[in-house]
């Protein structure tokens, strides 16, 4: 599998270009939305940041992380994220360390594709936000 400090470059310059750049996912902390080997698509952040998006971004350690936006602060120049599998919050991350927003996945072995847009997944995003029905899904949905 090729890493993400591989793959940068050609995901900036395919988002900079205003195409979207799919790629398999790595990971636990976005279950049950997301597991290892799910493809997601990510598209250039070209709208202001919004509570519940998630988003990839580059941690200060060259760390690449693609968790929800919980909190968005400091006149929007910071904000706190966290994956819908953790309850560890990631405080003060940077806006500029935003690398794109996730649009769309699909689950490993499965041809459907599912929008961010889609009736589902707002009911979803509005389900995760409460911390006891996450804890239940983290929990059941394993």
């Amino acid at each position: 599998m090729i890493k993400m400090e591989d793959m940068e470059p050609l995901i900036r310059e395919t988002l900079q270009s205003g195409k979207a750049f799919t790629f398999p996912s790595k990971g636990v902390s976005m279950r049950p939305i997301l597991n290892t080997g799910d493809l997601v698509t990510i598209e250039n952040l070209n709208r202001q940041l919004k509570k519940g998006d998630i988003v990839l971004y580059k941690r200060p350690n060259g760390q690449f992380i693609l968790h929800r936006v919980r909190r968005i602060k400091n006149k929007k120049e910071m904000f706190y994220s966290v994956g819908d599998h953790q309850f560890r919050v990631e405080k003060n991350v940077d806006m500029n360390s935003i690398i794109g927003i996730l649009t769309s996945y699909k689950k490993k072995g499965k041809d459907k594709e599912y929008n961010l847009k889609s009736v589902r997944y707002k009911i979803y995003k509005l389900l995760v936000r409460i911390s006891f029905i996450r804890l239940f899904f983290s929990k059941v949905l394993k």
